[in-house]
């Protein structure tokens, strides 16, 4: 999310984007594959350490004119430790050839841990932006009420998202919850010199044996000043995905 609003603050120097008439219209839509039903009894999120997925992605808009940017993780292994009650992932991200990640996922949500594959301390600092985004998709065991308020990660960001549950429905053949969610961020940008204002609103799918958020479609209205003065307003959409 950073790199987006610092690319959109580049953009908003030549001139800003038309807004639309309600910026949350841009979160895409998730992929459900029947309607959101209510329901009035709490739901158990979580359990299973892992699906079925074999790639989890996220693709993301960093200027209102070009196309977005895609990049994937591939999950190359599962491997059950039955004595951690965890599966060991070992995931390949498509950008970076070559390179293999592994993580340790606990049936509770919890990562126990996150690094490269085969060992190597000294580059672990390369995979703390992957580890952010794993994490900000894997919620923790959880029991969610009827219109019960919940916190969700956001990725290099200390405050999560507002997040109230719509529904059940379903990805394909799994039953997934889906939540609205929203956060407004304010504060200055790195050492632009520049305050941001940052909205993001969208609904998420979260997988219910699991508690992986297995679907996003958010979008994010980022505003910047300087001395006070609006330089102007962009809307990004951006998703995620596991397949």
């Amino acid at each position: 999310m950073l790199r987006c609003i610092l690319i959109a603050l580049s953009f908003l120097g030549g001139g800003a984007a038309a807004q639309a008439p309600d910026w949350r219209s841009a979160a895409p839509s998730l992929p459900l594959s029947a309607p959101v039903t209510a329901f009035t009894t709490p739901v158990a999120i979580g359990g299973a350490a892992w699906g079925p997925w074999r790639k989890l992605c996220r693709e993301q808009s960093e200027r209102p004119d070009r196309a977005p940017r895609r990049d994937c993780l591939s999950v190359a292994a599962v491997e059950r430790d039955a004595a951690a009650r965890a599966v060991r992932l070992s995931l390949a991200p498509e950008v970076l050839r070559g390179e293999k990640l592994a993580v340790l996922r606990r049936d509770d949500g919890s990562i126990i841990s996150f690094t490269h594959e085969p060992l190597d301390a000294a580059r672990d600092g390369a995979l703390v932006p992957w580890r952010r985004q794993f994490e900000s998709w894997s919620l923790t065991a959880r029991r969610l009420a009827p219109g019960a308020i919940f916190e969700m990660p956001i990725p290099d960001q200390a405050r999560g998202a507002t997040c109230r549950p719509e529904g059940l429905s379903r990805l394909g053949a799994r039953q997934v919850l889906v939540a609205i969610c929203a956060v407004e961020l304010a504060g200055p940008l790195g050492n632009t010199g520049q305050e941001a204002r940052i909205a993001i609103a969208g609904r998420v799918a979260i997988d219910v044996p699991t508690g992986m958020i297995a679907a996003q479609g958010y979008a994010a209205r980022i505003e910047t000043f300087n001395g006070g003065r609006s330089n102007g307003v962009v809307v990004l959409p951006s998703r995620h995905w596991l397949e």
